[in-house]
């Protein structure tokens, strides 16, 4: 029967398999590579996730077959009939497939490096291009990706030409009229029914590989190039005015809005702290690249790569359970500077033009030179647009102001930016706002030919393993921030400035364990990061704070300790000023919402509930806690969709009305 159909359908059933064979040994690589996350996954879910993802990679086969079976049919593009259409289908192919197979090697480096499976987000590091193509050049083996590229792309045009050849030509008696038209119809129906993907009213969906509470065996059944067009078309969702309206009065009560006014939808709140130091206190904030929790020794890492920052957390405020609400760096600097989750889409809301006015309680520093320090460009991730537009008079150190090469496509090295740091904050005579901005703690995690003396850990694999770095590069590239900032202080401690300044260091995100933790299977090493504030004079004594906090709850707190009221129009608190009965919260992407016991997430909106500060952390508990669900989904929407209206509806406005 076979040999009787048509040239055109047989070699369309032929390249189908081919496509298919290649996307499902890709899935195959996928397991082999990244394992270790699924060692805890039962064979169930396995086997139902490679169920899914067979039926992903046959979508994604027939969508790239498929100008070839609506055009093929017609005698201009028949590729049986004409030599130059049959060389224009295998031209097509073979770009199609490169395209694909190279949207599966950055998928791996993607996977490796966030344990996320390629999506939207990738617009966003692919801007600037020129540090952009400098760190992909520094990291990744580009010139042998490319190599391979190219030979696979060959293999494959070669066995397309192979079956084109033998399946256009006749092979065996031609079917009648009406069983051909049968026939043919009867494929069509397949063809339409495999990328439906399921055989019944909704079609297959993204949101099905979401069945385990399990990321990464959610990831197993994803296809990355179909995630990537699925997450695309949903990158600007819009916010919902109805919805932040239904949540409004509860919203107001939880943030202290004195005045609520559910028309206007206003959520700004003047603040006069309680407490004023006698004397007035310079803010510099430390912001610290990719500093998982994991990692630090105060944190139980054995390691000890980070002495310096675990001797000044012990002598300040350490926040045990602090958590940013979005991994990538350019949303936790957004949410740091405006008080707001980004939770602008898959692009970062500093990349969004339509946001770009933002209200900062950095303004309510009044009188203060303020300062912006970076290694590289500010036009990374148009950051200069959020600080510049947003913080009049601001001072700009970014590539081009330092005495010093760049040490790879980040910048100069955190040594030489926090030198710069020091020498410009030592000769200023005003109380000064700084935000400095480490970048070297990243992949290529490039260690400086001028390292000031740093000198190279050397540890085995298996202890790295064994302590969540998943190589000595990053053990090294941590070692090294926290260099850096013994090398800081060792020069602020002899300044001027230091006796009057409150200093606080944060991580904007953190990475992937390769140790399988319950917080490593629920994905929250991510999101776990340590908030140090340190000052000597004013802070006496180390504590530790062990309730949960989140990023837009820092200037708050910062301007409370420094005693300056402020207009605060964002959805952070003054954690040291909260209440015994105030609540504890995170907000966790669009997915999810943290308390001081519960973690609430949401797979294609089934709700899981798990106690993670538990010793079952990721044992999903949701059936036992039917209220505690209720209570968390409404908080979780409420803050989610005040976010994203936030993110529109949050223009500067003077902070003098608080005097």
């Amino acid at each position: 029967m076979f040999n009787r159909l048509p040239g055109l359908a047989r070699l369309l059933l032929a390249l189908s398999a081919i496509n298919l064979v290649v996307f499902a040994a890709f899935r195959g690589i996928f397991w082999a590579a990244f394992h270790e996350a699924l060692a805890n996954a039962s064979w169930a879910d396995l086997l139902k996730a490679l169920y899914l993802g067979s039926k992903f990679d046959l979508r994604l086969a027939l969508l790239v077959c498929l100008p070839l079976a609506l055009l093929g049919w017609i005698s201009l593009f028949d590729p049986a009939r004409r030599r130059a259409a049959r060389i224009a289908w295998l031209a097509y192919l073979a770009l199609a497939q490169c395209m694909v197979l190279l949207l599966y090697f950055v998928d791996f480096g993607h996977y490796a490096y966030a344990r996320v499976r390629l999506n939207a987000s990738l617009i966003d590091h692919l801007t600037p291009v020129s540090v952009a193509a400098r760190v992909a050049w520094e990291t990744y083996p580009v010139l042998s990706g490319v190599l391979g590229l190219a030979l696979l792309t060959s293999a494959y045009l070669w066995i397309v030409r192979s079956a084109a050849r033998r399946m256009l030509v006749a092979a065996g008696p031609p079917l009648g009229k009406w069983p051909k038209r049968a026939a043919i119809g009867a494929l069509a129906a397949l063809y339409a029914l495999g990328i439906y993907g399921k055989w019944s009213r909704y079609p297959l969906r993204w949101s099905e590989a979401y069945f385990s509470s399990s990321e990464a065996v959610a990831a197993l059944a994803l296809n990355p190039v179909l995630f990537l067009m699925d997450t695309a078309e949903n990158r600007n969702l819009p916010y919902d005015t109805d919805k932040v309206r239904e949540h409004y009065a509860f919203t107001a009560a939880l943030l202290g809005v004195k005045t609520p006014d559910p028309e206007k939808l206003d959520f700004a709140r003047y603040v006069t702290p309680p407490r004023k130091p006698p004397a007035q206190y310079n803010l510099v904030v430390i912001h610290l690249e990719s500093f998982a929790a994991f990692k630090a020794g105060v944190f139980g890492n054995r390691l000890n790569a980070t002495p310096y920052f675990d001797s000044v957390a012990k002598e300040g405020l350490l926040f045990t359970n602090f958590f940013v609400p979005e991994v990538p760096t350019p949303r936790s600097v957004f949410t740091m500077i405006t008080g707001i989750p980004d939770v602008n889409g898959a692009t970062t809301a500093s990349r969004n033009p339509l946001v770009v006015n933002q209200h900062t309680l950095v303004n309510a520093l009044e009188g203060y030179e303020k300062y912006y320090f970076l290694g590289g460009s500010a036009t990374w991730g148009n950051i200069r647009g959020l600080f510049t537009h947003n913080i009049p008079g601001l001072h700009v150190f970014e590539e081009g102001d330092y005495d010093a090469p760049q040490a790879d496509g980040w910048g100069v090295s955190d040594v030489v930016l926090f030198e710069k740091a020091d020498e410009v904050l030592r000769k200023e005579k005003k109380p000064f706002f700084a935000f400095v901005q480490t970048a070297g703690n990243h992949r290529p995690f490039t260690i400086p030919d001028d390292h000031r003396g740093f000198e190279l850990g050397q540890v085995d694999d298996a202890a790295l393993h064994d302590n969540g770095f998943d190589s000595l590069a990053a053990y090294n590239g941590m070692r090294y921030l926290d260099f850096s900032l013994e090398s800081f202080f060792a020069k602020a401690r002899k300044a001027p400035y230091f006796r009057n300044t409150v200093f606080v260091m944060y991580g904007d995100h953190g990475n992937p364990s390769t140790v399988q933790t319950p917080w490593e299977q629920l994905r929250l090493t991510g999101f776990h990061v340590p908030l140090v504030i340190y000052a000597p004079a004013l802070i006496k004594g180390g504590r530790r704070i062990d309730f949960t906090a989140s990023l837009p709850d820092s200037l708050p707190t910062y301007l409370g300790l420094l005693g300056v009221p402020y207009l605060n129009t964002g959805l952070g608190r003054d954690l040291l000023g909260l209440g015994a009965k105030d609540p504890h919260f995170s907000l966790i992407e669009h997915t999810g919402v943290l308390d001081d016991e519960f973690y609430l997430r949401l797979d294609a909106d089934v709700a899981r509930l798990f106690r993670y500060r538990s010793k079952e952390a990721a044992v999903d508990v949701h059936e036992r806690y039917p209220e505690k669900v209720a209570e968390l989904r409404r908080l979780h929407e409420a803050l989610y969709e005040t976010s994203k209206y936030l993110l529109y509806h949050n223009l500067p406005r003077p902070h003098t009305a608080v005097r």
